[in-house]
């Protein structure tokens, strides 16, 4: 295996890896608060390419490679000031192909970006994990993170008029 910045040509395992990992992620949550998601709910998240190009472009996102496919990634960007702190780096993805995770892939996925961001006078790297996501947090974990419960706020800024 591999672990490599993330080039043009991997657009479309990219984007099929994204696709997979938020469709699961939605039966997640569905099976965790059905209540929640009684009514069917069209949610949908798209990788477009100009989305593709952000992360091309921020040099802290990295692709597993394994005989040739891409099997997992890890996207972040440098963030300049958050919660009290200089330069971070936010991690808004780790995945990795369903039939092959628990081989070391997520975990040398986030080694290599906290290299990265060493290797960048970067001290730190945030995330947000569902508290429900096991194999997240234990993937985390293993790596080194504080792990905290979360609690989301966000505002909907509608169209002005």
């Amino acid at each position: 295996m591999k672990i490599r910045p993330i080039e043009e040509k991997d657009y479309e395992a990219y984007k099929n890896l994204f696709e997979e990992a938020f469709s699961e992620y939605l039966a997640f949550l569905k099976h965790q608060n059905p209540e929640q998601y009684r009514k069917e709910k069209k949610e949908e998240r798209v990788v477009t390419h100009s989305r593709f190009g952000f992360h091309l472009k921020t040099g802290s996102t990295f692709v597993a490679e394994q005989d040739g496919n891409i099997v997992g990634y890890v996207a972040s960007q440098t963030v300049p000031f958050m919660h009290g702190v200089d330069r971070l780096l936010w991690i808004e993805y780790i995945v990795v192909q369903k039939k092959f995770r628990r081989n070391g892939i997520g975990l040398a996925l986030l080694r290599r970006l906290m290299d990265h961001a060493h290797s960048f006078g970067i001290k730190r790297i945030y995330t947000t994990i569902n508290p429900d996501n096991e194999a997240s947090i234990k993937l985390h974990n293993k790596a080194g993170f504080n792990i905290e419960d979360w609690k989301v706020a966000s505002a909907k800024i509608a169209n002005s008029v």
